[in-house]
């Protein structure tokens, strides 16, 4: 029974087309979250925005030509910002133009675990799904400040930090992603994938193009 065993393990598809691969992706997309910091006294609500596209590396086994497991990595930031100009005003008898300052931002970065599914629709293309889980760091901050500028000479800035909040959470999730790949080269792909991710924290929506390398 162990000889039969062995047997079929090693004519498996498993272990005829097994192979560990690399790739990069770059997307472009959206997020949701409910981050809006409040200055209440001067009437101003920030609600970072998407300033960094999606920018990621992942790490894959093929256990045979359908299935793999896949880990990724990816991050990204968003930022918000007013100013308003306050005319000029007088310090120590000189005049200094006076600029407030309202700044938001959330980094995230993001670890993912995925089962992939690929269905071959001929030799050089095929389609790819994903589902999985996803673990992400966010940390945010909001602050206010004040900027004088010398109206005789502007190289001459004063900058004061009026005040400042920062946060950070670690979030579960899960994530889900469908798109296709091209085999350029026995070992060489390129792809394209609509995915979607989704946390207590924040959503994220995104297009993304990607390569990958079978080893």
């Amino acid at each position: 029974m162990k000889k039969t065993l062995l047997a079929v393990l090693l004519i498996s598809p498993i272990s005829a087309t097994a192979a560990p691969y690399i790739g990069l992706e770059y997307g472009f997309g959206s997020v949701d979250h409910d981050y809006e910091p409040q200055f209440s006294a001067d009437n101003v609500t920030l609600n970072p925005d998407l300033e960094e596209n999606f920018t990621g590396i992942l790490v894959g086994y093929a256990f045979n030509d359908t299935w793999a497991i896949e880990l990724g990595y990816q991050q990204y930031e968003l930022e918000d910002s007013r100013s308003s100009n306050l005319g000029v005003v007088d310090r120590n008898g000189q005049n200094y133009t006076h600029e407030m300052d309202w700044d938001s931002s959330i980094k995230a970065k993001q670890f993912s675990l995925t089962p992939v599914y690929t269905f071959a629709m001929n030799d050089k293309w095929s389609l790819k799904l994903k589902a999985g889980v996803t673990y992400t760091e966010y940390k945010s901050n909001a602050s206010k400040s004040e900027e004088l500028e010398l109206v005789t000479n502007d190289d001459v800035e004063i900058n004061n930090s009026l005040s400042y909040q920062a946060a950070s959470t670690k979030e579960w999730g899960g994530l889900v992603a469908v798109g296709t790949e091209y085999k350029v080269l026995p070992q060489l792909s390129v792809g394209a994938n609509v995915k979607y991710q989704i946390d207590s924290f924040a959503n994220a929506a995104s297009l993304n193009v990607s390569t990958a390398y079978y080893f």
